[in-house]
């Protein structure tokens, strides 16, 4: 295989005109660099810096307000220095693989984080190279790259236990906790998180904890326990110091509402995502939960927008099978022919990449029959409060930030 081929293909896409090329060129441009470097094990020479200089002029073209932009302008720097690949450029060629993640361009942040891992082994890049090992295992799942994924959970919690670096090594244990929850392997992820939840609460290891918690958030949503989902999250939000992570938690909490049949929290709490996340893989999640609603709440204009939006992205697997659930759902909801053939799409999606939670979920839907629409929420807050008050309080700082986004 080529070094490197996920970022030729995406360039096979594009024309050399498009506004979208110079972003994956100068990329491509960055690992073929550190490649020739790490072979070379010197540093740069005339040839390397004419390469620099030619992708630098690249990187300047990308479009002001890409994040990607400032990242690689960076790395071009530190890639003329002579002491080589140096820790400092490892974090920033992590930082560009992040910023590859949050637009959902996860093949291509694949690639990088694989990069990372692969070519900065020395021991003082150790805690480097188990954080892109670790982003590496989030990234090959969200591909359908299993294999990818497990093998590098794997190595980064060996490393980082080889280390001494408990944090980590628990945060690559909650990547797998995730991985069971995509598997449907709920127990599983519940024993991984409990162990998660053990050793952070007695180290003090509050941003693992933060973490975990949303991940048991997710476990909560796939096993039909809102209200908890609803407490773990808003826990998680609480805690967390990771901005990156806030809209997810977010949109995760607006799920959990849905799931509770109260609409318009719900609805809140995904519009203030899909206004203001500037992560796009974020933005495709909120969207779809919004078509979600639509169906729903019988709005077959808005179902309609909603999957305009996002039928021609390039969603991942799981997000893709999600989308011809609701289509399907969709379908059947409004009277159109063809949600039987929808379903059987869905179906095929989910199982093909392991998704068995989705396979579930669409198996369950498609023997449904058609319900009635503009039904009211499945509950009210006061028949089943866990945690009495909570849901309201929550509901109502959704509300306020609702208002703020809206208000600009």
């Amino acid at each position: 295989m080529v070094r490197h081929q996920v970022f030729f293909e995406s360039l096979g896409a594009l024309d050399a005109s498009d506004p979208g090329w110079s972003s994956p060129f100068a990329g491509l441009s960055v690992l073929r660099i550190v490649d020739s470097l790490a072979a070379a094990a010197d540093a740069p020479n005339a040839a390397h810096r004419a390469a620099i200089n030619a992708a630098r002029a690249t990187a300047r073209s990308i479009r002001e307000g890409d994040p990607s932009r400032a990242i690689l302008l960076r790395i071009f720097d530190l890639l003329e220095k002579p002491n080589g690949l140096t820790g400092a450029l490892a974090r920033e060629l992590l930082a560009y693989g992040r910023s590859l993640d949050l637009e959902g361009r996860w093949p291509l942040a694949a690639d990088v984080f694989g990069t990372v891992a692969e070519k900065f082994r020395s021991r003082r890049n150790r805690a480097i190279v188990i954080e892109s090992l670790t982003a590496l295992g989030a990234a090959a799942r969200n591909t359908g790259d299993w294999e990818t994924s497990e093998r590098s959970y794997a190595e980064a919690q060996h490393m980082a236990d080889s280390a001494g670096d408990r944090a980590r090594s628990l945060t690559a244990q909650v990547g797998i906790a995730n991985s069971h929850v995509a598997h449907g392997n709920l127990p599983a992820a519940d024993a991984e998180l409990e162990e998660v939840f053990a050793e952070a609460g007695t180290a003090g290891l509050q941003q693992v904890e933060a973490i975990a918690l949303h991940t048991r958030a997710y476990l909560a949503i796939a096993s039909g326990d809102y209200q908890n989902a609803v407490h773990y999250g808003y826990r998680s939000l609480e805690l967390t110091i990771d901005e990156t992570a806030r809209d997810r938690i977010l949109g995760d909490i607006a799920a959990a509402y849905a799931g509770l049949g109260l609409r318009e929290t719900a609805r809140d709490g995904f519009l203030i995502v899909a206004v203001t996340s500037p992560h796009q893989w974020v933005r495709w999640q909120a969207t779809l939960n919004l078509m979600e609603l639509a169906i729903e709440d019988g709005a077959e204009r808005l179902f309609d927008d909603y999957y305009a939006q996002v039928q021609n992205e390039p969603l991942d697997p799981r997000l893709r099978a999600f989308l011809l659930l609701l289509k399907a759902r969709g379908f059947r909801t409004f009277g159109r022919a063809g949600s039987e053939a929808l379903f059987a799409a869905a179906h095929e999606e989910a199982t093909r990449h392991r998704l068995h939670q989705i396979a579930f979920e669409v198996e369950a839907e498609a023997k449904r029959e058609r319900q009635p629409v503009n039904v009211p929420g499945r509950a009210t807050v006061a028949e089943f409060e866990v945690y009495p008050g909570e849901l309201d309080r929550i509901a109502e700082v959704l509300m306020h930030l609702r208002k703020e986004v809206v208000a600009g």
